[in-house]
């Protein structure tokens, strides 16, 4: 088994990569996982002998989960109330796309994806506020 070595600690490794970009760490993975690169392990200065990509994938991930939490708590798909909840409103020209909301199949909703909603937490609020006005006058 071939190895690679370097003078920095597993600290210091792990810092340098942490200060690369997501796209930067991905390429390194691809090549240090390409079928012609044969060296599988890294020896850093303290001693300590890692797999290679390792650090590369726990760095990656952990930026990735950042970024995902890091954008306003956006997540991915949401119905129109639940982007209202997080300050968000739809765009004039939203479609969304129709599903079943659980596994029993018994109710759908339409999800709205982050690129067909904008910011805008007083409509948002308004929305929210016009939806209870509604359900209160449902209830009399």
């Amino acid at each position: 088994m071939a190895v690679d070595m370097t003078d920095l600690t597993i600290a210091q490794y792990r810092q340098r990569i942490e200060e690369m970009s997501v796209e930067d760490i991905q390429k390194n993975i691809e090549y240090y996982e390409q079928p012609g690169y044969n060296c599988s392990a890294l020896v850093t200065a303290d001693g300590v002998i890692s797999p290679r990509t390792r650090i590369l994938h726990e760095v990656l991930t952990k930026k990735l989960r950042k970024k995902e939490k890091g954008y306003s708590k956006i997540k991915r798909e949401l119905t129109a109330i639940q982007w209202a909840k997080e300050g968000f409103v739809l765009n004039p020209d939203a479609v969304g796309e129709e599903r079943y909301t659980n596994s029993r199949y018994l109710m759908k909703a339409v999800y709205y994806r982050e690129y067909e909603v904008h910011e805008d937490t007083e409509a948002a609020k308004d929305f929210l506020k016009s939806r209870r006005m509604g359900y209160n006058d449902k209830l009399k």
